[in-house]
């Protein structure tokens, strides 16, 4: 046996010479198909699939359309999960068994671990398990692949959604060089404390008990004494931008409830529409048009920093700003320009976040450039947010110099706001 790093790589001449190719894969996407199209017209060709991993409509269509010999495997209460590849030249199988799937990230570009299997009697055993299994497949047939299509559209939405999850988790907790633990900040003379991070490290975000919920209470007043203190700064600069109408939701929940987060991760402040607007796109969208959807600035407080931003959308949120948005993008040259050009002028630790995809405004090489990244938005499913990063020692957000730092950067988001602003 021989360890294989990159199926594509192997596959190259065993495609080309190959008398019979038979699959079993737990996934397969049309990237995964078009390695094998180099094979003679001659090869026996079959595939034997589940779909308990989303494995493509399309890729199905085209094997129905060129007529390979495709099985499903739909067998009751069993996950089907294996990555086989046998290839037959003249008399002679080679196996191939391991982690990757017929996909690009499993033939290319995934870490995958795969090894060569050409002892004759290993290899008779596993084209006796393929056979096995094969046989209790059922044949790909249109009727079929037109209902899973349906049953796909539904799957992926909530796929996205789950890998939006993963990346926000694998950033907030991947290896990185130089991490500092909450506890080694120097919290001199700052204005949150310890205490007020410390409240939302795990697993005190998904705890509705006593204690974690007075922590949480603890940072929602040290945030509403922050507001005191910005507001009447706002409300002299003329910013149309205000705070929620009902003190209660000056801040986002401490406490779970049917509209709060399972897992309270972060506390933040934020300023958006006035309760007159808001009223205005509930008569027009409905009643799920309150402040939450809409688009605000805001300051969090999460587990190890603090983040000033202007939050455009949650996902599933903000949809008449992000259709504005992408329409003036898409017909208006002046409006990508003036966009560009509130970008140019952030500080250089401003990043613009887009569909899980978070890119320092100096990356933006042109208009072009930030017009293209920002047409990748989709509300259905992701965040578009505009910010910075403090973390917890920084003496910008000290208690002497907070106001000055957050009104500073609220100075240069609000121009977007008022440019991404949706109206009547």
């Amino acid at each position: 046996m021989e360890k294989v790093l990159r199926l594509k790589t192997e596959f190259k001449n065993f495609i080309r010479k190959a008398d019979e190719i038979c699959i079993a894969v737990a996934m397969l996407t049309d990237y995964g198909l078009t390695v094998f199209d180099d094979r003679d017209e001659d090869c026996a060709f079959e595939i034997l699939v589940g779909y308990d991993l989303p494995t493509h409509p399309l890729a199905l269509q085209k094997l129905l359309d060129e007529d390979v010999a495709t099985k499903i495997y739909d067998v009751k209460k069993q996950f089907f999960h294996p990555k086989l590849y046998l290839f037959r030249i003249n008399e002679d199988w080679t196996a191939f068994l391991g982690s990757g799937n017929c996909t690009k990230g499993g033939l290319l570009t995934n870490i995958e671990l795969s090894i060569k299997v050409e002892d004759p009697n290993t290899v008779q055993e596993l084209l006796d398990w393929y056979e096995t299994y094969f046989k209790l497949g059922t044949t790909l047939k249109q009727d079929w692949l037109d209902e899973y299509s349906l049953f796909y559209v539904e799957r992926s939405d909530k796929e996205k959604e789950l890998q939006s999850i993963t990346k926000k988790f694998k950033k907030e907790t991947g290896v990185t060089k130089g991490k500092v633990a909450l506890a080694e900040y120097d919290f001199k003379d700052q204005f949150f404390t310890y205490e007020h991070y410390n409240a939302f490290t795990p697993p005190k975000p998904i705890l509705d008990e006593p204690g974690p919920i007075k922590e949480r209470l603890d940072v929602r007043n040290k945030l509403e004494e922050l507001h005191h203190r910005l507001y009447p700064i706002m409300e002299k600069k003329g910013w149309q931008v205000y705070a929620h109408h009902q003190t209660q939701h000056l801040t986002s929940s401490f406490r779970h409830n049917e509209y709060a987060s399972n897992s309270l991760s972060a506390i933040w402040l934020h300023y958006g529409r006035s309760e007159e607007e808001l009223e205005q796109y509930k008569d027009a969208f409905g009643e799920n048009m309150t402040s939450l959807y809409h688009m605000r600035l805001e300051i969090l407080i999460l587990k190890d920093h603090l983040w000033v931003e202007l939050r455009v959308g949650k996902n599933n949120g903000s949809y008449p700003d992000r259709q504005y948005i992408r329409e003036q993008l898409k017909s208006n040259p002046a409006f990508v320009n003036t966009y560009y050009n509130l970008i140019k002028k952030l500080d250089s630790t401003f990043t613009v976040t887009i569909a899980d995809e978070e890119v320092p405004k100096s990356d933006f090489e042109d208009a072009q450039d930030l017009k293209e990244f920002t047409l990748q938005d989709n509300p259905k499913f992701y965040y578009f947010r505009i910010g910075r990063l403090y973390k917890p020692d920084d003496k910008a957000i000290s208690d002497n110099k907070i106001v000055t730092t957050v009104i500073n950067d609220f100075e240069k988001l609000y121009p977007l706001y008022q440019l991404f602003k949706h109206k009547f």
